[in-house]
């Protein structure tokens, strides 16, 4: 059991507008974690935040909070291409480290960090939490328990955005596009349900566009799967597609509604029988994954069952060989 009594102090590197989410979950409803230290290049915006967040620490370089012996964890929130050269700094001042999605831009970097964590004795998770979420974890159970069979998956992740190059989500130099951006999403939610039905999933077929010219971004992505599931998954930073995920199998319609990637009504109709999963969330969603992380840093452990290393390394996987094979080599390359 952990210690229920003691918080783990967390740190936060790269302050920009996620960084205010999980700093509002992590001060205002997790149980097992608390905000000890932020960190920023320049002191004077770390300072701000940290008074924003009543936090005690406020560094003007992420090497001064590597340094601290105090912080255990660290919470990585800068643009992905950015993430490897972070995560490696912490993971070798001996942090425990989650890194926001995607965790990494291709896959040699999540194994090389992950062995690095190894060798450290610390815990390198990347920042999933969707399948964190009350909701989800039950109809994981739901479909398990009565041993369902799902053979079909549909999930899209979409926002019209007005192009501007300078906007990270069509910025190259920021290894901007669809895939990255919310595409990891749907992927992390596919692989997770073979996972949970023991489903071995097939290759995907792959189609990306650009919808502006010379903007060498993917804005829309289709990844489509075939087999024992069957799968849909689009993402797109042009579009407003349907926030509803739908999943089903014989006498199987299952419906996660309104922003599927927060989970929190689902509906289910099987054989017959109707019957809903109901878990409304009183804060950010954030709070989920940093208690969850929290708790397995308190009770000694490095890995997770649930943010599941394998399927980050399966999701990395599949994006970097789709976004090569598109044209987009290029959004793939950290940033160091």
């Amino acid at each position: 059991m952990s210690d229920t009594q003691r918080k783990i102090k967390w740190g936060i590197a790269g302050l920009g507008n996620i960084a205010n989410r999980f700093a509002t979950a992590v001060t205002e409803h997790c149980l097992h974690g608390e905000l000890y230290a932020v960190a920023a290049r320049d002191h004077s915006r770390a300072a701000s935040f940290a008074n924003k967040f009543g936090c005690d620490k406020a560094y003007g370089s992420y090497e001064e909070m590597a340094n601290d012996p105090s912080v255990e964890a660290v919470y990585i929130a800068t643009v992905h291409p950015y993430h490897q050269p972070l995560a490696e700094l912490f993971l070798k001042n001996n942090k425990h480290v989650l890194v926001e999605k995607p965790a990494f831009t291709n896959l040699a970097d999540w194994l090389e960090m992950k062995a690095l964590a190894k060798q450290n004795g610390v815990m390198l998770l990347e920042a999933m939490k969707t399948v964190v979420f009350p909701a989800y974890r039950e109809l994981q159970s739901f479909l398990v328990d009565n041993n369902i069979q799902i053979d079909s998956i549909e999930a899209s992740f979409g926002n019209h955005h007005d192009y501007e190059p300078d906007l990270f989500i069509f910025n190259p130099d920021l290894s901007g596009g669809a895939t990255l951006d919310v595409g990891v999403y749907g992927l992390w939610f596919f692989y997770d349900l073979c996972r949970t039905l023991s489903v071995t999933p097939s290759k995907p077929q792959v189609k990306m566009s650009c919808l502006y010219e010379g903007a060498n971004v993917d804005t829309d992505a289709c990844f489509t799967f075939s087999g024992d599931m069957n799968g849909k998954i689009s993402a797109s930073t042009v579009q407003n597609l349907p926030r509803s995920a739908h999943l089903s199998g014989p006498e199987t319609k299952i419906t996660i509604h309104e922003k599927w990637w927060n989970p929190a009504f689902i509906e289910i109709e099987h054989q017959g029988q109707k019957s809903t999963i109901n878990k409304r969330v009183t804060g950010n969603g954030f709070e989920f994954e940093i208690d969850h992380f929290s708790d397995l840093v308190l009770q000694g452990k490095t890995e997770s069952n649930i943010l599941s290393s394998e399927i980050t390394s399966r999701v990395l996987d599949t994006m970097e060989k789709a976004l090569i094979d598109s044209g987009y080599p290029h959004l793939t390359q950290p940033r160091r």
